[in-house]
């Protein structure tokens, strides 16, 4: 009967080493899985950060494009004006200015 006793126990401490170690074995599988779906989903988020981004500055090109257009357009237009003006009223204006600032200092 001690005999079997024994033999019991023995059996009873194989049986708790194999589960044991197949606990330790599954937790490890569920650890490295569970390392595999966080990187996963941690990529996924950040896709999506950068999709979301990227939208944003897009976005924001556009509306700075929307709002530069009609002051490029009127600098544009001042440009063409400055530089049609011809040489004779460029003459006209230079002098003008030349008697105001001689009149003004009184050095006549």
């Amino acid at each position: 009967m001690a005999k079997e006793a024994i033999q019991s126990v023995k059996d009873a401490e194989e049986q708790v080493k194999k589960i044991l170690q197949e606990a330790s074995e599954a937790s490890k599988k569920f650890k490295d899985q569970a390392i595999v779906q966080a990187d996963s989903e941690y990529k996924g988020i950040l896709q999506e950060a950068e999709a979301s981004a990227k939208a944003i500055k897009d976005k924001a090109m556009e509306e700075g494009e929307l709002i530069s257009k009609p002051i490029l357009e009127k600098g544009k237009l001042d440009t063409e004006d400055i530089l049609s003006i011809n040489e004779d009223d460029l003459n006209s204006a230079v002098n003008i200015i030349i008697e105001r600032i001689v009149n003004a200092n009184g050095n006549s």
